[in-house]
């Protein structure tokens, strides 16, 4: 009689196992897939960016691009020197620190990741309210990412 309830026991046990192992997988799968389904069809970051005419404000912060910036980012060699620009009119726009005439340069897509990289290395400094100018060849630009 104990041995039909230990079986018994037994083989509810590994019933509810495989159970679980099943509900585990099905739940992560689903979100690997959910996750990747919105990523997937929301496109990709893109990185804008903008000529200043003149020089920036006296309190602005201003980044001097060198070929090693270029190199580490290629979507910031493309708008700039290469394929991707394509500079617009100039026009008078809100630019960081108030209203300049400014013209776009261009646009290229990055990825999530090179995204987070470039925001590191160039972005606004929230806390400050500061968003750099870059300069290259004495020219002034800003950058905009943005997110589909």
């Amino acid at each position: 009689m104990e041995s039909k309830v230990n079986r018994r026991l037994l083989v509810v046990g590994v019933l509810a196992f495989i159970g679980v192992v099943l509900l585990v997988t099905t739940v992560v799968l689903t979100h690997t897939a959910l996750s990747s389904w919105i990523a997937g069809s929301s496109g990709s970051p893109g990185l804008d960016a903008w000529e200043v005419r003149g020089k920036p404000p006296q309190n602005a912060s201003i980044i001097h691009l060198t070929e090693k910036d270029f190199e580490q980012h290629p979507a910031l060699d493309s708008v700039l020197r290469d394929d991707r620009r394509d500079p617009g009119a100039w026009y008078s726009g809100d630019a960081p620190y108030g209203v300049l005439d400014e013209r776009t340069i261009g646009s290229a897509p990055v990825t999530y990741v090179k995204r987070g990289i470039f925001i590191e290395s160039f972005g606004p400094d929230v806390e400050a309210g500061n968003h750099p100018y870059l300069e290259y060849d004495g020219a002034y630009y800003y950058f905009l990412i943005w997110i589909p």
